[in-house]
């Protein structure tokens, strides 16, 4: 499918987005789980996260548990979990 300008269009799917207490934990948490091989961004933290850092890391749903695990290793605490709809 394409859009009007002759673009592809992007689908949405679901991600999973971890929020962190700090900033300098979000950034942690970015470098451990690029070094264990994962997909991550860094976005803006969504509203279900509440009053955290505004930094949160989205990455693949099918990644949570090794995610857990690395983060686990690295010793950064998670503070907020939250599932959306993204392109």
């Amino acid at each position: 499918m394409t859009a009007a300008a002759g673009r592809p269009t992007r689908s949405q799917r679901p991600y999973l987005v971890l929020g962190f207490g700090s900033t300098h934990d979000a950034l942690a948490a970015e470098a451990a789980l690029k070094a264990a091989g994962m997909s991550v961004a860094a976005v803006p933290a969504p509203r279900a996260l509440g009053s955290l850092c505004g930094i949160a890391l989205r990455l693949e749903p099918d990644d949570a548990a090794c995610a857990e695990q690395a983060l686990a290793d690295a010793r950064i605490g998670v503070t907020g979990r939250a599932s959306i709809v993204d392109v």
